[in-house]
C-alpha cells in the first residue's frame, strides 16, 4: 500500500507542476503576442511618420508614439507574472481595508461603464 501512496503522491505532483508549467507559457505567449502586436503598431506609426513632413506636429507626435510603444512592447516582453503576483499578495496582506476599497471602486468604474453601453 505505502508504494501506491508514494506514486498517488507523485503522481499529483507531476500533474500540479504540469499544471504551473502550461500557465507560465500560455503567459509568456500572451506576452510574446502583444509584444509582437506592439512592435508592429510602432513600426506602422512610424513608418507614416516618415512619410510626412519632418516638420509637421503629426509627424512629432506619430514618432514619440512610435518610440512609447516600442518601450512598451519591451516591458511586457520583460514583465514578470510570478513578482507581480508576489508584490500584490504582499499588499494585500498588509492592508486588507485598502484593497477592499480599490476593488470595490474599480468594481463601481467597470458596472458605470458596462451599464452606459
Amino acid at each position: 500500500m505505502e508504494i501506491r501512496d508514494s506514486t498517488a503522491d507523485k503522481t499529483t505532483e507531476t500533474a500540479a507542476e504540469i499544471q504551473g508549467s502550461d500557465k507560465s507559457n500560455c503567459f509568456e505567449n500572451a506576452k510574446n503576442i502583444i509584444a509582437d502586436k506592439l512592435h508592429h503598431v510602432s513600426a506602422a506609426i512610424s513608418e507614416k511618420a516618415t512619410d510626412q513632413d519632418p516638420e509637421c506636429d503629426t509627424a512629432q507626435y506619430g514618432k514619440q508614439a512610435a518610440e512609447w510603444l516600442d518601450r512598451s512592447a519591451e516591458y511586457v516582453r520583460q514583465f514578470n507574472f510570478e513578482h507581480a503576483d508576489a508584490k500584490i499578495r504582499k499588499y494585500v496582506r498588509q492592508s486588507p481595508g485598502r484593497s477592499l476599497l480599490l476593488a470595490g471602486a474599480a468594481g463601481m468604474m467597470i458596472g458605470a461603464i458596462l451599464r452606459r453601453r
